[in-house]
């Protein structure tokens, strides 16, 4: 009776693992789609070509097709049936409407994070920049998303408002689609280094009203620009 739990019990764990082990294949290869998706090497409006991801991420176009389905709900693929998926190519209009949804949402979250601002939430978003400003940012641009992703996720958890959180989240993707080209002009990272300063202060002093409209007008920066090109 004893061997058989154990034979049971190891047969339990080995199916465990085989999950474990397909989730974590199918989320890297979802978030290796969604990077090849909204980078700016693929053109807005191109055809996303299943097979060469299946090769290049070695797997089949199952997993390539179900990251496909997901990007697809968060408004970044539009799957035409019987032609394929396609990255969304997004209009003026489209723009201005996402932007301004984020902004309404990023200005509630600033407010609430200055109202629970502490000593050391302030100086771990001033460690990021300080850390970031002595690295060559005009050759780092990679490290400039990845501390831009990090910095917002410090003042997102301080809002202790999760579904605030989740509705931001839910668009990151997609702001980032239109973002990119933004922050490819060395002028509009330097403008964002600056307001980040003016923000970490705004929080410092819980000025909510003030660190609203700091990320207000960044927002606002960011879009004008997308919008004149």
């Amino acid at each position: 009776m004893v061997s058989e739990n154990k034979i049971i019990i190891n047969i339990i764990i080995i199916m465990l693992q085989k999950l474990i082990t397909n989730r974590n294949l199918k989320q890297k290869v979802f978030e290796s789609v969604r990077d090849f998706v909204i980078s700016a090497e693929l053109p807005p409006g191109s055809k996303i070509d299943e097979a060469f991801l299946a090769i290049h991420l070695g797997v089949s176009k199952t997993p390539i097709r179900e990251a496909l389905s997901m990007l697809a709900t968060e408004g970044i693929v539009e799957i035409k049936p019987n032609r394929g998926s396609f990255k969304i190519k997004l209009n003026d209009h489209d723009i201005t409407e996402i932007m301004m949804i984020r902004e309404y949402l990023e200005g509630l979250c600033m407010r609430l994070a200055a109202e629970r601002m502490n000593d050391k939430v302030i100086q771990q978003l001033e460690a990021l920049l300080d850390d970031f400003e002595d690295k060559d940012f005009e050759k780092d641009f990679p490290s400039y998303i990845d501390t831009n992703v990090r910095f917002y996720n410090i003042i997102y958890k301080t809002t202790r408002s999760q579904r605030l959180v989740n509705l931001i989240l839910s668009m990151r993707d997609l702001t980032q689609m239109i973002r990119l080209k933004y922050l490819g002009d060395i002028e509009n990272v330097k403008f964002s280094l600056k307001a980040h300063r003016d923000l970490i202060e705004a929080l410092k002093k819980k000025h909510p009203k003030l660190a609203e409209g700091i990320r207000k007008k960044m927002l606002r920066h960011g879009y004008r620009y997308q919008l004149s090109r």
